[in-house]
């Protein structure tokens, strides 16, 4: 946790320099500033930067110093000062519950872009995320104030052993207009007025989607958020130490959704692993296994990437042909028909994804032979994958051991524990 304490051993790395009491650090023209004798912060607010409320200002939280953290991401990352804003107050009303927001940043036309709510690291934030993903919490509060609002980011920052660490779990408020087309009866953000209908857009058409990344990262653009592109270097190696939380998360997916087959989802996760291997080995520039979010990707598109990476997987590791059909191969056998190509394509099409997609598959933690039960199985299939894409499999002497003691404990834990054994 960054505390009063271990400031300034954090400072200095962070490249603030220090005179007298006080670090500093200046980006161009703009300054940041803090003092740990006098326990006060100063941002640029000279340049622009917005202070609402003074108490942010002070050591008398830890929470400020997540706040001042970030507001260091975002000006190196080259934000503009005058487009932040600390603790934008809002009345009671408009179906929302009013408070104030840590950061508000705003997008080159003085548009609200982006919602930042900070925390500790660790039990707050936590807590924070299981609130926001119930019921939408204070993220979605502050959206109904401001409708407009493309973003919305639950985030901490942690020190710790000389290391310092963020999370960042992002929300896009934006709709995404080929999803809803394609779906014609979920409602968009644009449709409600309400806080609780608001957050059931999340929750009912964008399935509680979210990202962990695609703010702060060194190949992101300032004022662009989201990623398209995965690579390696996006993905952390995993402690031992962390096992036994994959093993509880595994479990507790499993549960939440009534998938009472172990044994089934066991395979289907050793299916999940295959593919990992594989992309990290043939795809470190562009990954495939992973979600982009609902603004760049769909349930389609990553069920057909895991099922190419599988196939590869298949005939490397064991030496299995396993039959892939991508849409590619559809449009290629389409292309010499003449009358009416738009609407045979179409015909063509549609049948192909009722094939591909709405039976059981190599990823189906549930049965699968309708459209219903696809979406059932995606938000399960979604939030396992999520629990591995952004961890690095291979790379290190002893992954081979490590994978080994992985499955191993899964199948202890989850299968046998579930058998009763």
């Amino acid at each position: 946790m960054i505390t009063k304490e271990t400031l300034p051993q954090l400072l200095p790395l962070l490249g603030f320099i220090k005179r007298a009491s006080s670090y500093r650090k200046t980006f161009g023209a703009i300054a940041l500033a803090i003092d740990p004798s006098k326990e006060t912060i100063t941002y640029p607010e000279t340049e622009g930067l917005v202070v609402n409320e003074r108490q942010t200002c002070n050591f008398s939280a830890n929470e400020n110093f997540v706040v001042f953290e970030c507001v260091h991401r975002l000006l190196e990352k080259g934000y503009k000062p005058e487009h932040i804003e600390l603790e934008p107050k809002w009345k009671l009303g408009r179906g929302a519950s009013g408070g104030r927001a840590d950061i508000l940043v705003k997008d080159n036309s003085g548009k609200t872009l982006l919602i930042i709510e900070c925390k500790t690291a660790g039990r707050e934030f936590d807590k924070a995320w299981r609130n926001t993903m119930q019921d939408g919490d204070q993220l979605f509060s502050y959206a109904q104030q401001i409708s407009e609002t493309q973003f919305l980011c639950l985030y901490a920052s942690n020190f710790d052993n000389s290391n310092l660490t963020y999370q960042s779990h992002i929300i896009a408020h934006r709709d995404n207009e080929k999803y809803l087309a394609d779906n014609p009866l979920f409602k968009g953000f644009k449709d409600i007025t309400d806080v609780k209908d608001r957050y059931a857009v999340w929750r009912d058409t964008y399935k509680l989607d979210y990202t962990t990344k695609g703010i702060f990262e060194d190949n992101i653009q300032p004022y662009h958020i989201g990623k398209d592109k995965y690579t390696i270097a996006d993905l952390q190696s995993i402690s031992a130490a962390d096992q036994q939380k994959k093993y509880h998360e595994f479990a507790t997916i499993l549960r939440q959704h009534n998938v009472s087959g172990r044994e089934n989802a066991f395979d289907k996760l050793v299916n999940l692993f295959l593919c990992k291997l594989v992309d990290e080995t043939e795809h470190p520039d562009e990954l495939k296994f992973y979600w982009k979010g609902v603004a760049y990707d769909s349930h389609f598109d990553l069920l057909d990437r895991l099922q190419q990476l599988y196939q590869a997987g298949m005939g490397k590791f064991l030496g299995e042909d396993i039959t892939y059909i991508n849409q590619n191969d559809v449009n290629n056998a389409l292309r010499f028909i003449r009358q009416n190509p738009d609407a045979t394509q179409r015909a063509v099409w549609n049948l192909f994804i009722q094939q591909k997609f709405f039976t059981n598959n190599d990823f189906s933690f549930i049965d699968v032979h309708n459209e219903k039960l696809f979406y059932q199985n995606a938000e399960v299939l979604l939030k396992i994958l999520q629990m591995w894409q952004d961890i690095r499999l291979t790379g290190h002497n002893t992954h081979n051991q490590f994978l080994g003691d992985m499955f191993e404990g899964f199948l202890d834990q989850g299968v046998k524990q579930s058998e009763g054994q």
